[in-house]
């Protein structure tokens, strides 16, 4: 087997089989040869080839999550780089392992006028747990012990507890297509984390507080899910010992756990909000998609806010931050249950009770209402087969699906970390690709448009399936206040358009359906959720000026009494 000259590649490519590292997204370019020449014939690795290095660096995303470990994406020099940005900004924040590998001119080279050059140094360092640049070339044992504590030190704080993405920069001297049939020696450094928790002091303190609460609120955003976090959340629920508020994210679910939290908070008046108030708030990490939950609670604080995160220390979402606990949520039930006292159910039985009003309103309104994008869920949720994983696309859509506690039953995911509209469709692709599993992505048809980009490859599963819903802009401006007041919401907020998502599908050879109507919807989805040979788009065309109505409707029948 040949591989690069240069002696950097080698040592890389040795510390990555050690750390377990096979998967790298590699897209095309020249100064990254000797990368491409290591990795691309050594069996070791599952190379994959994505041109657009955005579309690749949320691909290698959406493997992380699904693989749980870290996927490396290699790129040339040059703005190559900054286009990762976007997927590495969500990495971030969601503490996704991934290693970029930029290839760079050499230093001398930088702001000389050279091609394809530019500062590569530190460029994405505001989103990264670790950035280094390797020497440009290796001359004696020094160097050698330099290259290989540099590459350790960038993989152990991919992999860490504050798991997250990573940047090796790699300058290359031409020429660049040299072979050599040598393998560099390695040396392979083991992090060991410590596994401390809370000691007896300290979780007698917690119950304390925990006792003396009789209202307490736990309020959970996404995460990967887990059947003993989920046993212990049910014992407290069950026991009725606190409220437990989950979203589509969190993959938790139990009887007494209550999802669709903008159906309760939206229903709770001026005369209402003390009773509804905790006194102890726990709150995890995983981003959150409701904003009725964060302005409510900073609105109305509570006496106690434990903030328990292992990755992210002192964020006070809410604003009354008490305590921040740098354990998991399981350890931190685990030791605290057994230690809490029976309580009167009066607060647990506050919220039941209005889940279960909010829930009448919400099946009686969509009794009602006609076409719109509000009803395109509601048909959804009643012929999506329960094998499907679900990637929800940002902006309307996750909120759409917030409100309906059937798609709890899947395994959901979405890019909450920056929020942003770009990847969806790059994401759900690379975590179809990585998990085989059938894998529906549901988004809107500016984030579509966006990342369309994300069907140019060739590692598409059959698996996929795709909804587009499609209602000729950014719908959300229509909602939101401030837009449609400022005369330029069409052409500067919603962006309006009339572009039909088939041309794309044809071009790219995926196969298409069309639905206009709810009649359309429920006789189109059986076909769509069969076993295909193409990935298949269906695109729901809905009336852009009545979704907002219908929506607004929706939150004021919320708040009527039946």
């Amino acid at each position: 087997m040949s591989v690069s000259d240069k002696k950097i590649t080698n040592i890389l490519s040795g510390l990555f089989k050690a750390h377990g590292i096979t998967d790298v997204v590699i897209s095309p370019g020249s100064r990254n040869a000797p990368l491409i020449l290591t990795f691309a014939g050594d069996e070791s690795f599952n190379c994959l080839t994505i041109v657009d290095e955005r579309s690749a660096g949320f691909f290698a995303l959406g493997m992380a999550r699904e693989l749980n470990r870290p996927v490396a994406l290699f790129c040339t020099s040059g703005s190559a780089l900054l286009n990762y940005a976007p997927a590495i900004a969500e990495a971030y924040y969601r503490n996704i392992p991934l290693i970029v590998v930029s290839a760079d001119r050499p230093q001398a080279m930088i702001d000389q006028g050279d091609g394809q050059t530019i500062r590569q140094d530190g460029a994405l360092d505001s989103h990264l747990n670790y950035s280094c640049t390797l020497p440009t070339d290796i001359q004696n044992e020094g160097e050698i012990w330099h290259v290989n504590r540099l590459i350790n030190e960038a993989i152990i704080n991919c992999c860490i507890s504050k798991r997250g993405p990573v940047h090796i920069n790699a300058p290359f001297n031409e020429p660049l297509y040299g072979k050599s049939g040598t393998k560099e020696k390695v040396r392979v450094v083991d992090f060991m984390r410590s596994q401390a928790g809370l000691s007896s002091k300290q979780l007698n303190i917690l119950a304390e507080i925990w006792n003396s609460s009789s209202n307490i609120l736990i309020v959970l955003g996404e995460s990967e899910g887990s059947a003993e976090l989920e046993r212990l959340l049910n014992i407290a629920g069950d026991l009725k010992q606190a409220v437990v508020l989950t979203e589509t994210q969190t993959n938790i679910g139990g009887e007494n756990i209550y999802p669709c939290i903008d159906r309760v908070i939206s229903t709770i008046t001026e005369d209402e909000v003390a009773i509804f108030q905790p006194d102890l708030l726990i709150s995890t990490e995983g981003a959150v998609v409701s904003k009725m939950i964060k302005t409510y609670l900073r609105n109305n604080p509570p006496k106690y806010h434990w903030q328990v995160s292992e990755h992210v220390p002192l964020m006070d979402t809410y604003m009354q931050l008490s305590h921040s606990l740098p354990v998991s949520l399981e350890v931190l039930l685990d030791g605290l249950l057994p230690l809490t006292k029976e309580k009167k159910p009066r607060y647990f039985e506050l919220w039941s009770n209005r889940f279960e009003r909010s829930a009448k309103s919400h099946t009686q309104y969509l009794k009602e209402i006609s076409w719109s994008d509000l009803k395109v869920f509601e048909v959804l949720k009643n012929h999506l087969p329960k094998k499907f994983d679900v990637h929800w696309g940002n902006s309307t859509v996750v909120r759409y699906v917030q409100l309906f506690e059937e798609f709890h039953s899947h395994t959901c995911y979405s890019n909450r970390g920056t929020s942003g509209i770009d990847g969806s469709v790059s994401t759900a692709a690379g975590a179809c690709y990585a998990s085989q599993n059938d894998t529906l992505l549901v988004t809107g048809d500016l984030s579509f448009l966006y990342d369309s980009n994300g069907l140019w490859n060739k590692y598409l599963s059959s698996k996929l399936k795709i909804i587009v819903i499609n209602n000729g802009g950014g719908g959300i401006f229509r909602f939101i206040p401030g837009p449609s007041e400022t005369g330029y919401l069409e052409d500067f907020f919603e962006a309006g358009h009339d572009i039909s998502v088939q041309p794309l599908s044809e071009m790219y050879g995926l196969d298409y359906l069309c639905a206009t109507n709810e009649d359309d919807l429920v006789k189109l989805l059986p076909q769509f959720f069969s076993e295909g040979e193409k990935p298949l788009i269906l695109e729901v065309i809905t009336p852009k000026k009545e979704n907002a109505k219908t929506l607004r409707s929706y939150f004021k029948r919320l708040k009527e009494v039946l």
